[in-house]
């Protein structure tokens, strides 16, 4: 901390033993959410199963169906449902015990592959409840939740599965009053890994009634096979939505952009943020001791190579403390009590933004993007913050001077940069400017977005210094 100012070093002292304390009594409150075990019985005979109803049938993107008695077995990795002798389906009538593979239930209209959900259909001999070794049945109401992307990303899990779960729910509940919607159904989650979801594991598992099902951890038990009374699949409602991704798009192969007519409201924003703090119990109430910044790390890509020299210009320049916060380092919970009362965020451009969702009115994010990365081609969080019309300045910093980025090095995997031929690994390094691009299979964005940056201080500050004062 040499060099640092006095009132700095104090601030960031505090926040730290302020955060130990709280930590202690954030982890025993969500143990006791986590805690909660969906109930089970083991079975013999495997339940016969039926879809109760289909709504929206002719609408992939917000169709959504009832089971009865949907199964999961390791033995296939499927979803099924069995039909004992015989399977009637659009008035055909199949006995040959084959494995049946509907077509897709459901897509999101952000992004249309790895979507989807399948589930097929087995007679009794396609079943082959023999081989099942462990079977059980567990009663109550489910939803299966599913995702895109397969790396830890909780700007994807928000956006993507979070938000639309929990309004989709609220509509399947009857509860219109959000403040006091309770979890009616247990998450089924089909991607779950603790490397994926390391980040928001938290915000599903208090949106789920019991703790959520883990399909890959059913996977570690061989030959069994787990049945559900009651399952929801599919998007009830799609309405939270704001950014498409670009993949395979409606819009032809048009490249990520925002919702162009969002149905997104400031109400959905708040009903959802307002949900998520009561249920973990985070204190949004402000201390009168001042103002204070907030500066996202990221510690393996896209890091601010002067990360000290920024914060210690944030502090000295615009008269504020700093507060330094990652997912390494913070919870969920720790993370939206000090944003709920921050008057500034700077952070990379990186999913760790989707976070300023909590920040006060009247606030200032400033987003700062790697060298190549035009900001108004990834527009998810600028887009976010308007729509919340909470009167939060949004502004971005772009390097533009290459030779102050740092490429990744050898312990970051980048296969689709090394797998390309020299003379095109030569026109991305000679490119300046990645152009919009359909997520997630752009070499030169993936390469770019890897990038460390040294941030131009003077630069920041000046930008900074003209919104502040001009909010006030």
């Amino acid at each position: 901390m040499a060099g640092w100012s006095f009132s700095l070093k104090v601030g960031l002292l505090a926040a730290i033993l302020y955060h130990v304390i709280d930590f202690i009594n954030r982890e025993e409150q969500l143990n006791q959410v986590k805690g909660r075990e969906s109930p089970r019985i083991s079975i013999v005979d495997i339940p016969e199963g039926k879809v109760i109803h289909c709504w929206n049938e002719d609408n992939k993107f917000q169709r959504y169906c009832l089971f009865r008695n949907l199964c999961y077995s390791t033995k296939f990795e499927k979803f099924f449902l069995y039909r004992g002798n015989e399977f009637v389906h659009k008035q055909r009538v199949y006995k040959d015990g084959g494995l049946r593979i509907s077509s897709t239930l459901f897509q999101l209209p952000i992004f249309r592959r790895d979507t989807h959900f399948d589930y097929s259909h087995l007679t009794a001999s396609g079943a082959k409840i023999e081989q099942h070794l462990f079977r059980e049945y567990w009663p109550g109401s489910f939803y299966v939740t599913t995702r895109m992307t397969s790396g830890p990303n909780i700007a994807h899990d928000v956006h993507d599965v979070l938000m639309p779960a929990f309004f989709s729910l609220i509509n399947i509940s009857g509860n219109t009053d959000t403040a006091r919607y309770e979890p009616t159904h247990t998450l089924i989650l089909t991607f779950w890994s603790d490397y994926t979801l390391r980040e928001s594991k938290d915000l599903y598992d208090i949106m789920s009634k019991y703790r959520p099902v883990v399909i890959p951890e059913l996977d570690e038990l061989t030959d069994s096979l787990t049945c559900f009374e009651n399952v929801t699949v599919g998007v009830v409602t799609n309405e939270s939505l704001w950014y498409d991704w670009g993949v395979g798009s409606a819009r032809g192969s048009a490249p990520e952009a925002p919702v162009t007519k969002p149905k997104v409201t400031p109400k959905h924003f708040e009903d959802f943020k307002s949900y998520i703090v009561s249920m973990l119990g985070v204190d949004t109430t402000c201390s009168p001791q001042g103002e204070y910044a907030v500066l996202f790390r990221r510690k393996r890509t896209r890091r601010i190579v002067n990360e000290n020299y920024l914060v210690e210009g944030l502090s000295t320049e615009l008269g504020i403390d700093v507060v330094v916060m990652s997912f390494e380092e913070n919870s969920i919970s720790q993370m939206i009590e000090v944003l709920s009362c921050a008057r500034l965020v700077v952070g990379m451009h990186g999913a760790l933004m989707i976070m300023t969702m909590f920040m006060p009115r009247h606030s200032v994010v400033l987003e700062m993007f790697p060298f190549a990365l035009n900001p108004d081609n990834l527009q998810l969080y600028r887009r976010m913050i308007e729509l919340q019309d909470n009167d939060i300045e949004y502004v971005s910093w772009r390097n533009m001077d290459e030779s102050k980025s740092i490429f990744p090095g050898k312990e970051v995997h980048n296969l689709q940069f090394s797998d390309l031929s020299a003379a095109d690994q030569a026109r991305i390094l000679d490119n300046s400017e990645v152009a919009p691009q359909l997520c997630c299979d752009n070499p030169e964005f993936e390469f770019r977005k890897l990038q460390s940056t040294e941030v131009d201080i003077r630069e920041v500050i000046t930008i900074l210094k003209a919104v502040i004062n001009d909010s006030m």
